[in-house]
C-alpha cells in the first residue's frame, strides 16, 4: 500500500491542496541548525572563547544544514501545495540563514 499524504478538505467536501510535508521537514532541519547554533554559542561562552576545533566543525555543519534547508525550501516554492505553509517554512529557513550569516559577518568584521 502506498504512502498516504494528508489532504485538507473544505466545508463542501472538495479536496484542497496537499500540505508541503517536505518543506515542513526542511523547516525542522533549520530549527535543528538553530539548536546547534545555540549549543555552539553556549560552549563558546562557557569556555571563554578557548573552544576546541571540533566545536567550530560542528558549527559549520549547522551552517551547511541551514543552507541546504533554505535552498530546499526555495525549490519547494514551485510545487502545487498549500502556499501559506510553504511561505511559513521558507520564512523559518530564511530566519535560520540570517542568524548564521549574520554571525559570520560579525566574526569577519571583528
Amino acid at each position: 500500500m502506498g504512502r498516504i499524504r494528508p489532504h485538507r478538505r473544505n466545508s463542501y467536501g472538495n479536496q484542497l491542496k496537499a500540505l508541503p510535508m517536505e518543506a515542513m521537514y526542511a523547516a525542522g532541519v533549520s530549527v535543528f541548525s538553530l539548536v546547534i547554533y545555540g549549543a555552539v554559542m553556549g560552549v563558546s561562552v562557557y569556555m571563554a572563547g578557548e573552544t576546541p576545533k571540533f566545536v567550530g566543525g560542528i558549527g559549520m555543519l549547522g551552517c551547511f544544514l541551514a543552507l541546504a534547508a533554505f535552498l530546499y525550501n526555495v525549490a519547494q516554492m514551485k510545487t502545487k501545495t498549500e502556499l501559506k505553509y510553504r511561505l511559513i517554512c521558507l520564512a523559518v529557513s530564511t530566519l535560520a540563514m540570517a542568524i548564521w550569516v549574520g554571525t559570520f559577518i560579525l566574526g569577519m568584521v571583528n
